[in-house]
């Protein structure tokens, strides 16, 4: 592979600065980042689950191919709350019932698709996320993986998600019509999410979609927003310096734009930005922004454009910078996110969302 341009920014984040040394390239500073990334996130949930969230840890999992072509392939990981349930999902791949699954309270399908500015993470990195999920609220969750940029550059991270879901829905999700089906994504993982939603709006994919979850997602490059949100996107610049991260805006703009390389073409289409997509025919929409973070109005202006368009949407802000729960699972305040994330997810599974003015 061509040796990658070197980048001058300077890092204090794993999942969303860009690589910072000019003694070495930037593609090899960020495998050391990756491995960095995984390792912080393996040890936080670790420590979760050996000490308040060892309930956890009983969730039944297990992982399922995805051939992509050409002798590529990936896999996505299911969750079931009891051996039971996941016997029961499992029996589905050949002559099981959904009734078998459905008795078992089982309250749905989720897709969960991680974060990571499209460069790191995989599928342990929001593993709690997914286990809690599932243990909470009775779902058989299916955290969706995909390769990474700049390896894999634009459109192959969405694509491989694409067919994650694609599959999970064709073995599982499809063969429980009475259940709801949910997709979610965390920061670029929310990107993706989006952009499936607008292709199964417009018939592009033929999967079900009843609620989409949104966590911190990316959805405009933050200097091609559309005319009608440029006077209330303004996080970019109200928090490039607050909180914890930063001059995070430089970095998302040069390390996790930048390494993503989306033609210049596309940048100002629903191809690649779903803030310029269509809106019409979406499913419910539950989003969650920071108040600190350089992201907010990316889920805010999204949030106006579902309600404009005539979909029922549900907007909440949290306190601190870009989903910082998600890096600290082991303290009491990540857990108490988490929990209340659950809870409005838990909320999603009844009839109406609450508090639909934006």
């Amino acid at each position: 592979m061509a040796e990658e341009a070197q980048v001058d920014v300077a890092a204090s984040q794993p999942d969303v600065q860009a690589p910072s040394s000019a003694s070495v390239t930037a593609l090899d500073e960020l495998r050391q980042r990756r491995k960095d990334y995984d390792k912080h996130q393996k040890d936080t949930q670790d420590a979760a689950l050996k000490g308040s969230l060892s309930f956890l840890a009983d969730v039944v999992t297990w992982e399922e191919p995805v051939q992509l072509g050409g002798g590529v392939g990936l896999t996505y990981r299911v969750y079931a709350k009891t051996p039971e349930v996941a016997q029961a999902v499992k029996a589905l791949r050949g002559n099981g019932s959904s009734d078998e699954v459905t008795n078992l309270g089982v309250a749905g399908s989720f897709m969960y698709i991680h974060g990571g500015g499209w460069r790191v993470g995989n599928l342990d990195s929001e593993d709690l996320t997914c286990r809690r999920l599932c243990y909470t609220l009775n779902l058989v969750v299916f955290s969706i993986n995909y390769r990474k940029v700049p390896e894999h550059p634009y459109p192959t991270p969405i694509e491989d998600a694409k067919a994650g879901v694609l599959a999970a829905s064709y073995r599982y999700a499809s063969k429980l019509p009475s259940l709801p089906v949910l997709i979610c994504g965390s920061s670029s993982g929310g990107h993706i999410t989006c952009l499936i939603t607008q292709a199964v709006a417009e018939g592009r994919l033929e999967v079900r979609i009843d609620t989409t979850v949104l966590r911190g997602p990316v959805t405009v490059h933050p200097d091609h927003v559309p005319e009608r949100f440029k006077s209330q996107y303004k996080s970019y610049d109200e928090n490039d310096n607050v909180g914890e991260y930063q001059g995070m805006a430089t970095n998302m703009r040069v390390g996790v734009f930048g390494m993503a390389a989306i033609p210049q073409e596309l940048i100002e289409t629903g191809q690649a930005f779903p803030l310029w997509g269509k809106f019409e025919g979406h499913p419910r929409t539950y989003i969650e922004v920071s108040e600190d973070d350089v992201l907010r109005d990316d889920g805010r202006c999204y949030a106006k454009a579902l309600e404009d368009a005539g979909v029922e949407v549900k907007l909440k802000i949290r306190k601190g910078d870009h989903t910082w729960w998600l890096k600290k699972y082991d303290t009491a305040e990540g857990d108490a996110v988490e929990q209340d994330f659950v809870r409005e997810v838990g909320l999603l599974l009844s009839s109406k969302l609450e508090e639909l003015h934006i």
